[in-house]
């Protein structure tokens, strides 16, 4: 590289310029992913991988669908298209991380508050986009890959209100009543049906040319959502947040 940049020199300064941002654009660009072991202990979709604790246990869903800002968190809405590039906009370059396969496939991508210990993940499973706010807890295979960034702080929220240091009753008046509430614990499963927004349904006609109206309406008119929030507290203020969610059409 040092021979293409002494090269630079006899070309005219703004040509020299142009290539040297190249040069060091490329120098600069961003790590491929980098496969890990599952040892994420905060992740929800690890738990594909694990032994079920209580053979035959069923949750029922809360037939509703919590408010959308309970899903926009630092600038990204879960359940709609983005991807790590529009997170990296925001928080800065962190290597992206891989982990399980199939049903527990993870890619994740983490930050960590300049201080205190405040880490925020964004995750993308098979389906299903999350994203993980929590403070302490032990070290993981990867943890020393979050990035430093200056926009995660103690005091990031949702759009709902949503953030570190709530007590369980103002969680509750968020998001209303849990499915389970252990002492330490608030968890969420949403499970909703809602018609197809329309601008999904005329792409979906495009895509599926060869289908009927009448088997159309029947597979495309509405959609199915499902949505997953757990709360852990410690001494009565929440120190961890993991919020999933997934809409299949």
């Amino acid at each position: 590289m040092d021979m293409q940049i002494s090269r630079l020199y006899r070309l005219t300064p703004a040509i020299s310029a142009v290539f040297l941002s190249m040069l060091i654009g490329r120098a600069t660009a961003q790590k491929p992913p980098v496969r890990m072991d599952s040892s994420d202990w905060w992740s929800y979709t690890r738990q594909e991988e694990l032994p079920v604790e209580e053979p035959g246990q069923k949750f029922k869903f809360q037939s509703r669908k919590p408010a959308d800002t309970n899903f926009q968190a630092a600038g990204i809405t879960l359940g709609e298209k983005w991807d790590f590039s529009d997170v990296r906009s925001k928080f800065g370059n962190a290597i992206e991380v891989q982990r399980g396969d199939a049903a527990s496939g993870r890619d994740q991508i983490c930050y960590l508050s300049p201080s205190g210990n405040v880490h925020l993940i964004f995750e993308l499973g098979e389906v299903d986009s999350l994203v993980y706010l929590f403070e302490d807890g032990p070290k993981w295979n990867g943890s020393d890959l979050c990035a430093t960034s200056k926009a995660v702080s103690h005091d990031i929220s949702t759009a709902s209100g949503l953030r570190l240091g709530l007590p369980p009753e103002q969680v509750k008046k968020i998001l209303g009543n849990p499915n389970v509430a252990p002492p330490t614990k608030l968890v969420y499963y949403f499970g909703y049906r809602e018609k197809t927004p329309p601008e999904a349904l005329a792409k979906l006609r495009r895509d599926h040319p060869e289908m009927d109206d009448a088997d159309f309406r029947k597979n495309y008119e509405s959609f199915d959502g499902e949505a997953y929030i757990e709360a852990r507290f410690t001494s009565g203020k929440l120190n961890y947040l993991a919020i999933s969610k997934s809409e299949t059409y």
